[in-house]
């Protein structure tokens, strides 16, 4: 699993797919997403059709999030051999503070 980017819970219990999660889910204004609750986890998902029983576009969105979850996870620092996480973790902690900031 990974992490693609969050959101807020706002007015009138709505929540708001901020980027890249509706480019990831190939969505288009008025299409439908369902909601699942598993072991107190939300999953969101885009609602596709089947065709004879082929989900061909889930299967696109795999392969989208598959190649998204690649690129995250090869920016992630190797703590085997980095005498350094700490260092590199608080510059990223400094950078997202200062985005923060500036909200």
């Amino acid at each position: 699993m990974v992490r693609v980017n969050g959101s807020k819970f706002g007015i009138n219990n709505r929540i708001s797919l901020v980027s890249p999660l509706p480019e990831l889910l190939g969505m288009e204004h008025g299409e439908e997403i369902v909601f699942f609750v598993e072991n107190g986890e939300v999953i969101i998902r885009k609602k596709t059709r089947r065709y004879n029983g082929f989900d061909f576009e889930s299967k696109e969105i795999k392969e989208r999030l598959d190649e998204f979850e690649r690129k995250e996870s090869e920016s992630i620092v190797d703590i085997s051999d980095s005498s350094n996480v700490e260092q590199t973790a608080f510059k990223e902690y400094q950078r997202d503070k200062a985005r923060r900031k500036s909200l």
